[in-house]
């Protein structure tokens, strides 16, 4: 058994001998040629063509984060999708200030045509500011700031119509330009009324109920035109314009976040609570701080009554139903022109806030029209 275990020990050992010099290393042979060079690659650039990053307006501030939340809560964003829905209306005549795409083809066409969109989408962040041009806070800019040429020069009524909301106080850059873009009235309709001129105009019962200046007055009556004033060239600018500016109490901070969740002012933009009062906190704030105070209440009030006349004087004399639309029928230009000045008014909203001289004037040369300011 002990020269058996010795011959397998013996084998063994003879076996690991023959392994390691079968693995045994020769000299080494001569180098191979070199292969041939690649081509560099191109260096990449800085992010933004080097100017700066993303996080210079996405970072851990709450500034973007705070526009957002407020615009959310704006009417442009809260109602945009179901107005959207009209930016093809009529030829695309609607759609500059109904949708994304048809402003930013009338700021591009520097006109107030917004052409037709199939595909529009209501307003966002990039409708007003030049987002994601060079990737800084320069991207706020906005698209549009300079003088409004008004879309109701493209009637054979009213001409050189104009209105600038830059303010040396509020808003030296015009930025509230942008508002009044949208923010003025176009005729619906094919007849517009002259108050110096003698006759009649039919409107139909088909067209009456949106004739007139369409909703968005407020830029207008800030600019002290659009409207008849009763003198001898009646749709002359009339020389007045609002104090400041869009900006300047829209979207004031001062009124940022009001009580029970409601947003106002900032990128919210409302000023008009829930139970229908209107803040007036920056405007009150900024009038104390120069040390003249006015009754804002007191003059939206005041106007309110005097437009109430005007809307009394026209229902009466059948011109206009209950609602405030125009009856259909046949109305000398006089009538017509009381209606529009009534239409202008109530579609500011304002009621004085915007423009007092202005709106008054429109009132009162209304009822003078009408023969019924007395």
């Amino acid at each position: 058994m002990k020269e058996l275990k010795q011959f397998f020990y013996l084998v063994l050992v003879v076996l690991a001998t023959a392994t390691m010099s079968c693995t045994k290393e020769g000299p080494q042979g001569e180098a191979g040629k070199d292969g041939k060079d690649g081509i560099d690659g191109t260096n990449g650039t800085d992010g933004a063509n080097g100017n700066s990053t993303c996080m210079e307006c996405h970072n851990d501030e709450s500034d973007l984060f705070l526009k957002q939340t407020q615009f959310e809560h704006s009417t442009h964003f809260v109602d945009g999708p179901s107005h959207v829905g009209y930016a093809n209306y009529a030829g695309g005549s609607c759609s500059m200030c109904h949708s994304n795409e048809g402003f930013l083809t009338a700021v591009a066409n520097d006109n107030n045509s917004g052409g037709s969109h199939p595909e529009a989408t209501p307003m966002s962040c990039g409708t007003c500011h030049q987002i994601h041009k060079t990737y800084t806070t320069d991207d706020y800019k906005m698209h549009y700031t300079k003088a409004v040429d008004m879309y109701l020069n493209e009637n054979d009524v009213f001409t050189g119509l104009e209105v600038d909301a830059t303010s040396q106080y509020s808003d030296p850059n015009g930025m509230s330009n942008t508002c009044i873009k949208c923010h003025q009235p176009r005729h619906r309709g094919d007849t517009q009324p002259d108050p110096t001129v003698d006759g009649t105009l039919e409107i139909s019962a088909g067209a009456a109920a949106h004739w007139g200046p369409h909703y968005g007055a407020q830029g207008a009556i800030f600019g002290g035109v659009g409207g008849y004033v009763g003198t001898t060239d009646p749709t002359a600018p009339s020389g007045t314009k609002g104090h400041h500016s869009c900006k300047s109490c829209h979207m004031s901070f001062i009124a940022s976040t009001g009580n029970y969740g409601e947003y106002l002012g900032g990128h919210a933009m409302g000023l008009r609570k829930g139970d229908d009062t209107v803040e007036f906190g920056a405007c009150n704030t900024c009038h104390t701080d120069r040390g003249a105070t006015i009754d804002l209440e007191g003059i939206m009030a005041s106007t309110k009554a005097l437009h109430a006349l005007l809307g009394q004087d026209l229902m009466d004399a059948g011109i206009m139903d209950a609602e405030g639309h125009l009856i259909g029928g046949t109305w000398t230009n006089k009538e017509l022109a009381a209606y529009w000045n009534y239409a202008l008014v109530k579609n500011d909203h304002s009621y004085g806030i915007h423009n007092k001289e202005y709106s008054e004037s429109l009132i009162t040369a209304g009822r003078a029209y009408l023969g019924t300011n007395n």
